[in-house]
């Protein structure tokens, strides 16, 4: 019995001497995968996982990269929710604000680090803000100053923070490529997941959806839908519309159509969409916590229109020029054209204009953009004369954007713009029309 048990004991001796580095190899890559297997894995998923490619309409350059990348790159001191509000983001701890509201000391987080593994400090803060004075207290408090109260100061500093192709997000900038300088393509990379993004770039729509249609791309986003493409076979097609960038709108030039009455009948005159969530009813958008629904619509009302018309037989116009400040928005002014002298006998001429003589004008269809913050002044002051594109001057417009800036209590500001926004309408410099919708489509794999 004692020799048998020996003899197993030299059997198995003798395997382990022979087999020893195997065992110890094995054992060495069982700890590593006992103790590392969620890295080990990301890295298996990274090295088999196709990356998502994303196609882009539009010219860019590194200057102006678009905000949805860049904010994936990188954060700014705040950041701008769902409602327009503004917070902090990752990168401030807190924040203390002194002074009547013209100091903002922001506590930064002081274990940050840049993509290329430098520590994030205020000194790394590189704003350049019109109006603001940036002081750095020490690496981790950063000052800010003003010298008058600037309510929309904190949205103002959203913008992502870059150094270059480094920043301070999820995603890092593996990779980016210029043709005749403008993107070509952008490569991310995440921090802790397994998937790159591609974004690729094409200068119109046509490109875009041809980059879609032969495989270069897996998801773009238009502002038409060509029919065929709904029965393209492993395409998803989902619809939305964007109430938080920008709108569409008729702008006169009140210098020229200074009568608000001939202002009003033209808008009544105007066919409108009937869908509520596409229609647009003022500047700020919708979803902002200083939105006033309660606001003159403009219903397409032929009977109104021609009633208010009737009534101003000495300040009627003849004829019109509008302008059209893109291609997309021929068809919308063609059935203003056909409205306008079907209801009010206008002779209106359409116009193309890449480049709007903002002096000489007598309405314009163009888009207009959505800020974050509700603040309009440079849209409607009456001094600020490049930017009023209506050149609307009226005192208690002026009066409520210059205390709209002035005030940091948000119930009152919310009061303060939703008043604005009121009169504006009254005043009708512009017709509001809608929203964009867009199609976004993804191939199903």
């Amino acid at each position: 019995m004692i020799s048998k048990i020996k003899f197993k004991i030299e059997i198995l001796f003798l395997y382990l001497k022979k087999n020893l580095l195997f065992l110890v190899l094995g054992l060495i890559l069982g700890s590593l995968v006992y103790f590392y297997h969620q890295p080990l894995l990301s890295l298996l998923l990274l090295l088999n996982s196709s990356p998502q490619r994303i196609g882009i309409e539009g010219l860019y350059t590194k200057d102006n990269i678009p905000s949805e990348i860049t904010k994936l790159v990188s954060y700014g001191l705040t950041i701008t929710t769902e409602n327009h509000k503004s917070s902090l983001s990752p990168l401030v701890k807190s924040l203390d604000i002194q002074n009547n509201n013209l100091d903002y000391i922001f506590h930064l987080q002081d274990n940050l680090f840049w993509h290329n593994g430098k520590k994030f400090t205020a000194y790394d803060v590189n704003y350049q803000i019109s109006g603001l004075k940036f002081s750095v207290i020490d690496p981790y408090q950063l000052k800010i100053s003003t010298e008058t109260t600037f309510a929309p100061l904190l949205s103002l500093l959203s913008r992502p923070l870059l150094k270059g192709k480094i920043g301070l997000g999820p995603y890092r900038i593996k990779k980016i490529d210029y043709r005749d300088g403008f993107l070509r393509q952008v490569i991310l990379q995440p921090l802790d997941s397994s998937q790159n993004i591609v974004y690729r770039f094409y200068s119109n729509e046509q490109l875009l959806l041809t980059a879609f249609k032969t495989g270069a791309v897996d998801q773009i986003s238009l502002s038409r839908l060509p029919s065929e493409m709904l029965k393209w076979a492993n395409t998803k097609v989902s619809q939305s519309v964007d109430t938080n960038h920008q709108y569409s709108a008729v702008f006169f030039n009140t210098e020229k159509i200074n009568n608000k009455s001939i202002r009003q009948a033209l808008a009544y005159a105007i066919p409108k969409t009937e869908d509520r969530n596409e229609r647009c009813l003022g500047p700020i958008s919708p979803n902002s916590w200083a939105y006033n629904p309660s606001v003159k619509e403009y219903l397409y009302n032929p009977a109104k229109a021609k009633e208010m018309w009737d009534k101003e037989k000495d300040n009627q116009l003849k004829k019109i020029s509008l302008s059209v400040s893109d291609r997309d928005l021929l068809t919308a002014a063609e059935d203003i054209k056909s409205a306008w002298k079907r209801i009010l006998n206008i002779d209106t001429t359409i116009t193309i204009e890449n480049r709007l003589d903002t002096q000489n004008f007598e309405a314009v269809l163009a888009y207009g953009g959505i800020p974050d913050d509700p603040d309009q002044y440079p849209f409607w002051h009456s001094l600020q004369t490049q930017t009023n594109l209506t050149k609307i001057k009226h005192p208690q417009i002026d009066k409520l954007l210059e205390e709209g800036r002035q005030t940091i209590d948000q119930q009152e500001r919310k009061k303060i713009y939703q008043n604005f926004q009121r009169i504006l309408l009254e005043e009708c410099p512009a017709v509001f029309l809608t929203y964009p919708t867009i199609y976004t489509l993804n191939r199903l794999k």
